[in-house]
């Protein structure tokens, strides 16, 4: 997401006869399954009172409440990829006046914390590749005998995911389904049996990445990159039209926003820019570009962020983008519209704002209306690359 300027919205779920008021802000990825999972597993597992906890895929926080409330002698650990959830997480916990519940922005707690939790409950992502790579982060983490936790939904994949759970660890078990939902739990085995082809694949198993073999205009560059980022394991359409229609001025200051692994930075780099910064939702793909940058020795700052903040105050050459529109499954433009608005004030006179997108998306109208011209540079039969000037 784009805008950095979300209201605060505070909601209730009723976990029997107790409410717990939760933040929720516009751009937190969809769990799959939503509050019907998340009631689900409340209601279904037992934690013991002194439990070490990771919660991974958070969302906006009110499964990490519920948890730390029965595990109040312990200590429950969130974490999500989006920072828009850990942000709702963080006031969720807040006004919870939750003391034994922490929030970290680790894309992996491997091997620091290997063999210190007691129970892992992961609430199924949309991404099957990132699901397998928990699971082999919970591996890791869980003690002998600690438990692994599944939530989500049966038409959002939860059933691979216990599937996938039960080829890692030996055997799982459907502890409850409910409101198209399912809950699951398999136990930690003090001799792991031998583990399937996928754990060890490259961004799923723990220290890797996944290359991409990236053709990119100033030539071919093997990029990292992780499950759960835009695209992971390819360049996308309409990256690559942008990257094949605009020109990157030699010494130029360059924003990538929403830059996932950062192929558009790294090409802006290779044209001769001299400075590059990139800013993402997503910590993979913060934890992704970073990497592609050192890689490739760009100038710059590569910064995780919901908008446009972290480089108020600087000035821009150029701002690239390929925004992205899906929360979930839902179409959401809002946030796009909100950058639009807002880039202009980072762009130093002469400068230019560019974006590629879905031509049934409105993006030309938001440009046309906060920039004195409208280029469309280059379409195909899915998407055109707009410039504001």
């Amino acid at each position: 997401m784009m805008s950095s300027q979300h209201p605060e919205i505070i909601a209730r779920l009723s976990l029997g006869r107790v409410e717990i008021p939760f933040v929720t802000l516009p751009g937190i990825p969809e769990i799959s399954g939503g509050d019907d999972a998340i009631l689900l597993c409340a209601k279904l597992i037992a934690p013991v009172a002194d439990d070490h906890i990771l919660l991974l895929g958070c969302g906006h926080g009110a499964l990490g409440v519920a948890l730390s409330r029965q595990s109040h002698a312990g200590h429950v650990t969130v974490s999500d990829p989006n920072v828009i959830a850990l942000r709702a997480t963080r006031r969720t916990l807040e006004i919870n006046h939750v003391a034994n519940a922490s929030i970290t922005s680790a894309t992996s707690l491997l091997p620091k914390q290997a063999g210190q939790f007691d129970r892992v409950v992961i609430l199924g992502p949309q991404s099957r590749a990132l699901a397998r790579r928990w699971l082999v982060e919970a591996l890791g983490l869980l003690r002998p005998g600690g438990t692994l936790t599944l939530a989500g939904a049966n038409r959002g994949g939860v059933q691979s995911l216990i599937s996938d759970a039960a080829a890692l660890f030996g055997a799982a078990q459907t502890l409850g389904v409910g409101r198209g939902c399912r809950v699951a739990e398999a136990i930690r085995p003090a001799t792991l049996p031998p583990p399937p082809d996928w754990a060890a694949a490259p961004g799923i198993a723990p220290g890797t990445w996944h290359t991409v073999v990236a053709d990119l205009p100033g030539g071919r560059r093997d990029l990292c990159s992780l499950p759960g980022v835009f695209s992971y394991e390819h360049i996308d359409a309409g990256t690559n039209l942008l990257l094949q229609s605009v020109t990157f001025p030699e010494g130029a200051r360059v924003l990538d926003m929403g830059c996932g692994y950062g192929p558009i930075g790294v090409a802006a780099a290779a044209a001769g820019a001299a400075v590059v910064d990139m800013i993402d939702v997503n910590l993979l793909a913060v934890e992704s570009a970073r990497a592609n940058a050192e890689r490739y020795g760009l100038r710059g700052e590569v910064c995780s962020g919901d908008g446009l903040a972290p480089v108020v105050g600087r000035q821009y050459d150029l701002i690239v983008s390929n925004p992205p529109f899906h929360v979930g499954g839902k179409i959401h433009t809002a946030a796009a519209q909100s950058f639009i608005a807002g880039s202009r004030a980072l762009l130093a006179p002469g400068g230019r704002l560019a974006l590629v997108a879905n031509r049934f998306l409105p993006y030309d109208r938001a440009i046309s209306t906060h920039f004195s011209r409208l280029v469309r540079l280059a379409e195909n039969a899915a998407y055109h690359v707009l410039v504001g000037e």
